[in-house]
Parts: C-alpha cells; sequence; structure tokens
C-alpha cells in the first residue's frame, strides 16, 4: 500500500470533508492494515483526551487510569467497533438478505474513526460533555456513512443495523467502567467520578434516620 495515497486521502477528508474517501477504502483491498492503523490511533488519541480531563479534574490515580484507560481501554473499544461492524454485517445479510463483505465494511469504516481525535478537548471545563456526545454523535453518522456505501441497502435498514451495534458498543465501554476500575477510554470516562458520588449517596441513604442522641436527665 502506497503511504503517499492514505496520507492524501486524510487530507482530502480532514480539509475538504470529502467522503469519497469511504468509497476508495472500500475498494482499496491493499489499505486493510492502514486502516487498522488509522482506527488505532485515532482510539488511543480519544483515551488520551480522557487521561487529560481526568488530570484536569484533579481526579489523582493518574498513572492507574493511563494503562487502564487510554491503553487496555483503547483496545477493548477497538474491539467493541469491530464487534459494532460485525453486528450490522450479521443484521444486515441475515435479517434485512442483503450481499456484504465484512472487509470491505471495516475499511471503509476506519475513517468513521478519526473525529474521535477531538476527544483531545474533553479537558476543556463547562463543555467537556458536550464535546463528548458531539464526538460520539458525528462518530455514529460516519459509521452510518460507511456501512452504507459498502452495502447495497436501504438507508433505514442500515440505519437500524449501525443504531444496535453503537448500542452495544456503547453500553458494554459504559459497563467497563466504576469506582475502581476504568477500562473504556474518553468520555467513557465521566461515569467514573459520577459511580463513586452515587456510592456516597448510598452509603449515606444507608444510615439509619431515626438515631437519636440519648439525653440525660438529672434529678
Amino acid at each position: 500500500m502506497d503511504t503517499q495515497v492514505i496520507i492524501d486521502r486524510l487530507q482530502r477528508f480532514l480539509l475538504k470533508l470529502d467522503t469519497s474517501v469511504f468509497e476508495e477504502m472500500r475498494d482499496d483491498a491493499t489499505a486493510t492494515i492502514p486502516a487498522l492503523i488509522v482506527a488505532v490511533v485515532s482510539f488511543l488519541l480519544f483515551g488520551l483526551g480522557g487521561w487529560f480531563w481526568w488530570l484536569a479534574e484533579g481526579y489523582g490515580d493518574g498513572g492507574k487510569l493511563f494503562w487502564q484507560s487510554v491503553l487496555l481501554g483503547s483496545v477493548f473499544a477497538i474491539a467493541l467497533w469491530a464487534v459494532w461492524i460485525g453486528i450490522a454485517y450479521v443484521l444486515l445479510v441475515n435479517l434485512f438478505h442483503y450481499t456484504a463483505d465484512v472487509q470491505r465494511m471495516f475499511r471503509a469504516c476506519s475513517f468513521a474513526t478519526i473525529p474521535l481525535i477531538l476527544g483531545l478537548l474533553l479537558f476543556i471545563p463547562g463543555i467537556n460533555i458536550g464535546i463528548g456526545l458531539a464526538v460520539l454523535g458525528i462518530f455514529f453518522l460516519l459509521m452510518d456513512i460507511g456501512i452504507q456505501v459498502s452495502v447495497d441497502a436501504q438507508p433505514g435498514h442500515v440505519i437500524v443495523s449501525t443504531f444496535i451495534g453503537f448500542l452495544v458498543f456503547c453500553l458494554v465501554l459504559s459497563l467497563l467502567v466504576s469506582r475502581d476500575n476504568w477500562l473504556a477510554p474518553g468520555v467513557f470516562l465521566f461515569r467514573g467520578p459520577a459511580t463513586i458520588t452515587s456510592d456516597l449517596a448510598n452509603a449515606f441513604n444507608a444510615v439509619p434516620r431515626n438515631f437519636q442522641i440519648p439525653t440525660v436527665t438529672t434529678r
């Protein structure tokens, strides 16, 4: 695979928003490894964005979070992204009875991961939740385009298949974050402090409300 070809496609996509690169990646059988590299880099930068946010908020334990969220979390996210594509493939082929090639879908969808790089901005206070939601929204939209150009199917069927895969992707990554473990990257880390706060609230609510300070009477 000519590296310059991939660079040219990246430039056209980033500078001109040229989505024809999805079709070019789909049809280029030599672009499977470059497609994987694009996805890996995008998810790692997404993970770094969550790490920067965590440090900016001062939650501490940054070393543990780096290897759990940025490294392991990115691996889990990439695997679930592949599962997402697989779910869409299975639904389109077995439920809606279209013909599809999962490798062509994978290559086309690789460029859909590029907006995850915007997750590097999650550290900006006040708008980090908005940034996170926007990143996931753009990610979903481009995944839908990637799958649509890969399968000759009705748009409605593609949207349903893409959404179900997206739902699994988000739910599983959310479940990988808890009070003590942060095995998901980027915006999914927001659940960590929320889980801690919920645990504290539950502990507070468990305190008996009928507790009374004993009084001492004197004669």
